[in-house]
């Protein structure tokens, strides 16, 4: 399994700004990021299309429309991956998973509402575990992201 550690070796290597914040409670949810950090939350979730994983981006306000990422990508079935596909497919933990770095090659699909933020404007992503929040840039994040799309995925 990844975890924190080797999301913080990751962007080491990459050579970006980022802190990564470690919590006594758990911070699972989007709500419970905000609670801790008042700012800007952006989560990771993993679809299957059409049996393949598919991971997007987007504010953690917001919720996932499926019909959208059905007519984008040309998929007849979209679904949330179960939390035991997530430990497969990405090696973290649902509730922990971040944008980066993840066990394979997975297409990424980022939210319009994400890359309209400014350049300079900080995010927290999950952390790697559930005890843990990355704190990045929105430039770095997507600077760090690799082979993404940008579309309106959200309702």
């Amino acid at each position: 399994m990844l975890n924190e550690k080797d999301l913080e070796n990751f962007l080491k290597e990459k050579n970006v700004n980022f802190e990564i914040l470690k919590f006594e409670e758990n911070v699972i949810s989007s709500e419970k990021a905000y609670e801790k950090t008042k700012g800007v939350i952006v989560k990771s979730i993993l679809l299957i299309c059409d049996n393949s994983p598919l991971l997007c981006i987007l504010l953690g306000k917001d919720r996932i429309n499926l019909e959208k990422i059905k007519n984008i990508f040309g998929c007849k079935d979209v679904r949330l991956a179960k939390a035991k596909e997530v430990r497969e497919i990405t090696e973290y933990d649902i509730g922990a998973l971040p944008p980066f770095p993840l066990k394979q090659k997975i297409r990424v699909i980022v939210d319009e509402k994400v890359e309209k933020l400014k350049d300079d404007e900080i995010v927290f992503c999950g952390g790697g575990s559930h005890y843990h929040l990355l704190k990045i840039s929105k430039k770095d994040l997507l600077k760090t992201l690799e082979n993404f799309i940008v579309e309106k995925i959200t309702e």
